[in-house]
C-alpha cells in the first residue's frame, strides 16, 4: 500500500482590504463624520450651556481671537480656565486659546486711577490672577472661578466677565473672531459687529453679539487682543440687553478695558 499523504493544511483565503469591504466613499463620510463629532465636543465645552455654562486663556473662549485654539464665546456660560463666551453664565469666547490654570488670584487694595487724559475712572478694587494679568473690580464684582476657558467674574444684575488667555495667539484677530463665529451656537444668536479696534496699540478687535440664554436677552462683547508673539488675551464682557446702554453698565466695560494688564 503506497505510504499516505498527510492531509493538507485547509488554505485561508486572504482577508479582504476594508476598501474591499467598505466602499471608499463610505469610509470617507465616515470619517467626516468623526471629526465633526469631535468638534462638537470642543464646541460644545465652550459654547454649550446657560449664561452659566459658558468663550473663544492658555485659555480660548472668549477665549480669544488671538488664538490658535478654539474658544468662541459662549456668552455667559460655565466653562473651564483657559480661555474662550464660556462666559460662566454661559459664556465662553474670551481669548482664542487656552483659559486659566485654576489658580485663584488675590485682591488688592482699594484705589481710584485715572486714564491717560487725568480723568477719574471710577472706584474699583485691583485684582492681580496666578496668570499673571490684574483688572480693576467696579463696586459688586467679585472673582468666581477659573476654567478651561478663563477667569470668571460675577458683578451686580447678571453681569458677567471672562478673561482667557492663549500661548499661541493668531496674527489677525478680526480674522480669527470671524472663524470663530462659524461655530457660534447660541439660541438667537446675532452679530452686532466684529471689528478692528485700536486699544493701547496692540493688535484687537471687539466681536459684540446678542442672544437669548434661558429665555433672557444677553449682550457681549468679546476683546481679543495680542500683547506678544507668545500671548494674547480675550476680555469678554456680558449683561442683560435692557441695560446694555445704561450708564452702570458702560461704566463696568469702561473700567475693566482701561485697568486691564496683561501679564508682565
Amino acid at each position: 500500500m503506497p505510504p499516505q499523504r498527510p492531509a493538507s493544511s485547509p488554505v485561508t483565503a486572504p482577508r479582504a482590504s476594508l476598501t474591499d469591504v467598505v466602499p471608499r466613499r463610505t469610509l470617507a463620510i465616515i470619517a467626516a463624520v468623526i471629526v465633526l463629532a469631535v468638534l462638537g465636543t470642543v464646541l460644545a465645552l465652550t459654547l454649550g450651556g446657560g449664561d452659566d455654562d459658558a468663550a473663544r486663556g492658555d485659555k480660548s473662549s472668549a477665549a480669544s481671537p488671538t488664538t490658535g485654539k478654539k474658544a468662541v464665546p459662549s456668552p455667559d456660560g460655565k466653562e473651564g480656565g483657559k480661555a474662550s463666551d464660556a462666559p460662566d453664565d454661559g459664556d465662553s469666547p474670551a481669548a482664542s486659546g487656552s483659559g486659566g490654570d485654576g489658580a485663584k488670584g488675590e485682591d488688592g487694595a482699594k484705589g481710584e486711577g485715572g486714564d491717560k487724559a487725568g480723568n477719574k475712572r471710577p472706584h474699583s478694587t485691583p485684582y492681580t490672577h496666578e496668570q499673571g494679568f490684574s483688572i480693576g473690580l467696579p463696586s459688586g464684582w467679585k472673582y468666581r472661578s477659573t476654567d478651561g476657558a478663563g477667569a470668571r467674574f460675577t458683578g451686580p444684575r447678571s453681569q458677567r466677565l471672562l478673561i482667557g488667555w492663549t500661548s499661541t495667539p493668531k496674527n489677525s484677530p478680526v480674522a480669527d473672531w470671524t472663524a470663530q463665529e462659524l461655530g457660534m451656537r447660541r439660541a438667537n444668536y446675532h452679530r452686532v459687529k466684529i471689528d478692528a479696534v485700536d486699544y493701547r496699540g496692540w493688535k484687537t478687535a471687539d466681536w459684540e453679539f446678542t442672544y437669548t440664554d434661558n429665555g433672557v436677552a444677553r449682550h457681549a462683547v468679546d476683546r481679543g487682543f495680542v500683547v506678544g508673539p507668545r500671548l494674547g488675551y480675550g476680555i469678554m464682557f456680558m449683561a442683560n440687553d435692557g441695560d446694555w446702554d445704561s450708564a452702570e453698565t458702560r461704566q463696568a466695560l469702561a473700567t475693566f478695558f482701561s485697568t486691564f494688564q496683561p501679564k508682565k
